[in-house]
């Protein structure tokens, strides 16, 4: 596989084209922001827990792998077996064409007329074009195309793991994480799923102001305010150790925001979501979950950041 460096300045990030065009590293100077995988066996054994994973045609899950949408029912592959369900889409092994490239940046595309897969698991027929790009922190930007012949339903999301501790000062307990724009979250059931429309922040889920990390896990979905600063971040971690803060920032598209810190792993996640997870399935029980729909033809593009700042 080719791994493309970008650099600018002190930044430096590795880009994995044929990996689902997946960034496996990104730091800052000596700081290590992006917490990779150790090689490309870790990558395929557990390619959601590391790097940059691309969701793509829909992030989170998809309850049992099943959808209907306009008359017809949709079956993904199964690749979540502890619930049952379809997660994070289907172009995470795919291998985008590098179009052009530079120092600092590159451009790749992905025709799903031109994977078997796809083709396979997926009846609606586009092109995803993803550039990233360093200097004054990595930007992402994704634009798709339907180059078939039916409205096509999708989301679109990204999964950036964070080391934690940020810069290996302190202790992960001590970071604090925050999504400030959030008014409110999707409340889940035990097998990850929302149960209905969005539900009034509370507790240790009201992320609006910085929480404390110790001891909690997160896995949970937030909907953002429709009328935010987008030239503020979506979501801040904080390490006082160091004073060090990771800001993930997103364009107006991502309405969603997913927060996963697992137990027993020194990493944290922050995700910028186009839509809800299983947002097939609520919108077909008319809850808004910010599902698009793509006609014949048409496009859509959106990006987002990752800087380093102070806290």
């Amino acid at each position: 596989m080719d791994f493309i460096t970008l650099e600018a300045q002190s930044e430096r990030a590795t880009i994995v084209p044929e990996a689902g065009c997946q960034c496996f590293d990104y730091r800052v100077a000596s700081l290590e922001i992006i917490a990779g995988p150790s090689d490309l066996d870790a990558w395929r054994a557990h390619p959601f827990r590391s790097g940059i994973p691309l969701l793509f045609p829909w992030p989170g899950r998809v309850a049992n792998g099943i959808f209907h949408f306009d008359g017809r029912e949709i079956r993904l592959p199964i690749n979540e077996p502890a619930h049952g369900h379809a997660i994070h889409g289907l172009t995470w092994n795919c291998a985008f064409r590098v179009v052009r490239r530079g120092p600092y940046y590159v451009h790749t595309e992905l025709d799903s007329s031109s994977n078997a897969e796809l083709k396979r698991h997926w009846p609606y027929r586009f092109v995803l074009e993803v550039d990233y790009e360093v200097g004054n922190g990595l930007r992402v930007r994704a634009r798709t195309r339907n180059t078939g012949d039916l409205a096509m339903p999708f989301g679109f999301g990204a999964h950036p793991y964070f080391h934690a501790p940020v810069g290996g000062a302190g202790t992960r307990g001590d970071l604090t994480v925050q999504v400030p724009p959030a008014i409110s979250r999707w409340p889940l059931d035990q097998m990850m799923i929302p149960t209905g429309s969005p539900v009034a922040l509370a507790g240790r889920l009201d992320v609006r102001n910085p929480l404390r990390l110790a001891d909690g896990t997160y896995d949970d979905a937030f909907h953002l305010d429709p009328v935010r600063d987008y030239a503020a971040p979506c979501a801040r971690l904080v390490n006082p150790a160091n004073r060090t803060a990771i800001e993930v920032r997103a364009d107006a598209e991502f309405g969603e925001f997913v927060v996963f810190a697992p137990p027993a792993n020194q990493v944290v996640a922050l995700e910028p979501y186009t839509c809800a997870p299983d947002a097939f399935n609520l919108a077909a029980r008319g809850i808004g979950s910010g599902l698009r729909v793509l006609s014949p033809g048409a496009s859509f593009e959106t990006a987002f950041e990752i800087r380093v700042s102070g806290p």
